[in-house]
């Protein structure tokens, strides 16, 4: 009886222990994650003049606000397994979760980047923050099952389409011109990537898994609300001369901006496109060959998003046609998951998904830079959403891949996927040379 009592004992001992530890390292990794995020969205070329100091102290509870907003975006793709295994739910049942959030997200840019340029950033980016905080606890509820969970991430993609054009838009004019599309964007890659990784890591070695990864992101998204609050609107002071521009006329499409849009339109579908082939089309295929597929899901979406951060301050050098790069990067990522798939080596895939990364982070940060260039600031919320809604048609593609692959085999079907990559890279070229060529 002694010995069994000293046994319980011990064990409870080092079950309190682990515990504790796992808590503190999910801490860490939290307050790393967000250093982390601060860090990179404060990124600038040189000091910045005593004059601008407010300005970036600004800007960077937006963009950290952006972060919280791309984490809650995406830590549930690195949660999937956990939903397969704890509510046996079905490979059609998770792919229609992961594209749920689409579907909410969409109806949220049109409606918020228009909704931006006449009341202003404040007033749609501070409530539906407050949305995306619901949406969380919301999901924290997904053990109640299938349901519970498709009306979770269609709420937190409304929220997220009205957090982020108004929010990138925001970032923007709080920064210059040169530096604003890369903060807006690193700031939402960061939270893409890293988000997962926190998550992931509290899904496989925490209690209470499909609980904890929401309570976390809750409290972050509730602290960027709060730190937000006092950042000034931007709308009304974007232009100068605001004459003309003045009313709804002055916030339509001008026919030339129309045709920024259009021309975007070969590339930007695969700035999401390629991180949704490393991201849900890779790890499920790989995933019988893993020990640990939360972790290995978790690693890979972070691979893939973070490469698509470190690569964007390159769009400054390469220039306009980044996106091209971009594209061409992508198309040899795909033949390399592909490759990856054929032998089944998870270790390939590592090499697939900074790749695949990088194209997203060069076609996506390209496009802003272009309509930040092109579009004046009064129409600038709505083409960024409606951007936004191009470039997240990429997120039909693990749907399409599915469907084709059950005649013509995943290797098969990804080689057509690296194939439509290069024919958009031909014709966004063409689409730039043309642009480019003298009247």
């Amino acid at each position: 009886m002694v010995a069994c009592a000293v046994a319980c004992a011990v064990a409870c001992a080092v079950a309190c222990a682990v515990a504790v530890v796992l808590v503190a390292a999910v801490a860490v990794a939290v307050v790393a994650a967000v250093a982390v995020a601060v860090v990179i969205v404060g990124a600038t070329v040189g000091a910045p003049p005593a004059s601008s100091k407010k300005a970036i102290a600004m800007h960077r509870r937006v963009a950290v606000l952006l972060f919280a907003a791309g984490w809650g975006a995406n830590h549930f793709a690195a949660l999937l397994v956990v939903y397969a295994k704890e509510l046996a739910l079905s490979p059609a049942a998770l792919a229609l979760l992961f594209g749920a959030y689409a579907l909410g997200l969409v109806p949220g840019l049109i409606v918020a980047g228009r909704a931006s340029d006449t009341l202003g950033r404040r007033a749609l980016v501070v409530p539906a923050s407050g949305l995306a905080v619901l949406a969380s606890v919301l999901l924290a509820f997904g053990s109640y099952g299938f349901a519970v969970l498709l009306a979770g991430r269609l709420l937190f993609g409304l929220a997220m389409g009205c957090v982020m054009s108004p929010g990138s838009v925001w970032v923007q004019e709080l920064s210059s011109t040169e530096l604003g599309p890369r903060r807006a964007t690193l700031a939402l890659s960061a939270g893409f990537g890293l988000g997962p990784l926190v998550s992931g890591a509290v899904a496989e070695l925490a209690p209470a898994p499909m609980v904890l990864p929401y309570v976390l992101h809750a409290v972050v998204m509730t602290a960027a609300l709060v730190a937000v609050r006092s950042v000034p609107e931007t709308a009304g002071a974007a232009s100068p001369s605001r004459g003309a521009e003045d009313g709804a006329e002055g916030r339509n499409l001008l026919r030339s901006e129309v045709g920024v849009l259009v021309g975007l339109v070969p590339a930007a579908p695969w700035a999401f496109g390629l991180a949704a082939i490393a991201i849900a089309i890779t790890p499920p295929l790989l995933r019988p060959h893993v020990a640990r597929p939360v972790f290995f899901s978790a690693f890979v979406i972070a691979t893939t998003l973070m490469s698509g951060v470190l690569v964007q301050p390159l769009t400054t050098r390469i220039g306009r046609r980044a996106d091209l790069v971009g594209l061409g990067l992508g198309a040899l990522g795909i033949v390399v998951a592909a490759y990856a798939v054929e032998v089944a080596s998870p270790a390939i895939v590592f090499v697939a998904a900074p790749l695949l990364g990088m194209g997203y982070g060069l076609v996506i940060t390209t496009g802003l830079r272009e309509i930040a260039a092109r579009v004046r600031p009064r129409a600038r919320g709505s083409a960024v959403g409606i951007y936004y809604v191009l470039t997240y048609l990429g997120f039909a593609i693990p749907f399409v891949h599915a469907v084709m692959a059950k005649g013509r085999g995943d290797v098969a079907t990804l080689h057509l996927a690296a194939a439509a990559a290069v024919v958009s890279l031909v014709v966004r070229g063409a689409v730039s040379a043309r642009r480019s060529a003298p009247a």
